[in-house]
């Protein structure tokens, strides 16, 4: 099975291959999902990716379960396309095997607790002495020159010490998916991506560190705007929390829901008028204010219909509505959205 047959391609959002990537040779020292998204965004590029695990301690991703034939499925995710080297580098052989790959090398991506990689002989510093050119990325939790630079951690940690899962309007809640890691993967991609380009000014690689947890924390930026603003913390009813009515989810009358983001004035006049409520177009001006009342409005009309109902009677509107749905609706509609448009192809560019 090749990448591109996998779903959730492509990852990232960015479609490969791109010419200029297909010399670059990657060395690959991760494990789990953030580095091997990670790597896996930079063989779908184009790039050379080798994987090195070690005999004894390889990749735990490879037994988690569910299962693809015998693999771990996550490991399948994010491992398509790669060389699989099974090296020893704890040992003089392997470690001198494992070094000579790095001397011809574009770039270097690991992930383990920082000061690992130097105990076993493959710091930064040595690498990049032997090779100049070499772009060294290191993904770590915490940073990695900081008091927690050796703390042990998963996503939901880091979730909760950016500040993201605290913003709950109510009690925190796990996400359903891993959203430090990932963001974690796609600023190691940009800041390999942003290296290269140095690189091809400067003719010399660069040391590179991401941490997934200052990376999370950099995804609020709209609260912490508010809280620069207003010097605390944002509390109570805020746009971006549940509270605004035109920008929140609804249940239908099958027990589906919708999402409703028709947060600018003229997206919020168009709904009310589509859901027979124009008597309410004077509170648009200020939805906060009069959240309690448009709320009750919006779900007691939306709840009147299924969800495929609204679908069909919202279509071509304005609205910003949409169905929430499951993982393998959402497959099909990624599919659907990827059929190429009858639209002048003029006008898809604009």
């Amino acid at each position: 099975m090749s990448s591109a047959d996998l779903p959730g391609r492509p990852l990232g959002g960015v479609r490969g291959p791109c010419a200029g990537f297909e010399g670059l040779r990657v060395l690959d020292f991760t494990k789990l999902l953030p580095g091997p998204y990670a790597t896996q965004m930079l063989a779908d590029l184009g790039c050379r990716v080798s994987k090195i695990e070690l005999p004894h301690f390889p990749d735990e991703a490879r037994e988690m379960p569910p299962k693809i034939a015998g693999e771990g499925a996550v490991f399948r995710m994010v491992n398509q396309g790669k060389e699989m080297l099974s090296v020893d580098f704890r040992k003089p052989e392997g470690l001198a095997r494992v070094r000579a790959r790095a001397a011809q090398a574009d770039v270097l991506v690991e992930g383990f607790r920082p000061g690992l990689m130097e105990r076993c002989g493959l710091g930064a510093e040595e690498l990049m002495r032997a090779n100049p050119r070499l772009i060294y990325c290191s993904l770590t939790g915490y940073p990695e020159d900081g008091p927690w630079r050796r703390k042990a951690g998963h996503d939901l940690n880091f979730l909760a010490v950016s500040g993201f899962l605290g913003l709950e309007a109510d009690a925190p809640r796990v996400p359903p998916t891993q959203i430090a890691d990932l963001t974690g993967s796609l600023a190691a991609v940009a800041a390999v991506l942003a290296a290269l380009v140095e690189r091809g000014a400067t003719g010399r690689g660069k040391r590179v560190a991401v941490s997934m947890v200052e990376t999370v924390h950099s995804l609020l930026a709209v609260p912490l705007a508010e809280a620069l603003a207003e010097g605390k913390d944002p509390s109570g009813p805020r746009w971006w929390n549940g509270a605004h009515p035109f920008y929140r989810l609804y249940a239908t009358a099958d027990g589906r829901q919708l999402a409703v983001a028709a947060l600018e004035k003229p997206f919020a006049l168009s709904l009310l008028d589509a859901l027979g409520l124009e008597s309410l177009r004077g509170l648009v001006d200020d939805p906060l204010a009069h959240g309690e009342r448009l709320s009750a409005e919006l779900a007691r009309v939306l709840s009147g219909a299924c969800a495929a109902q609204w679908e069909e009677r919202l279509k071509g509107k304005d609205v910003c509505v949409t169905k929430v749905l499951g993982l393998g609706e959402a497959r099909a509609f990624m599919d659907e959205l990827r059929t190429p448009s009858a639209e002048p192809a003029a006008r898809r560019q604009s």
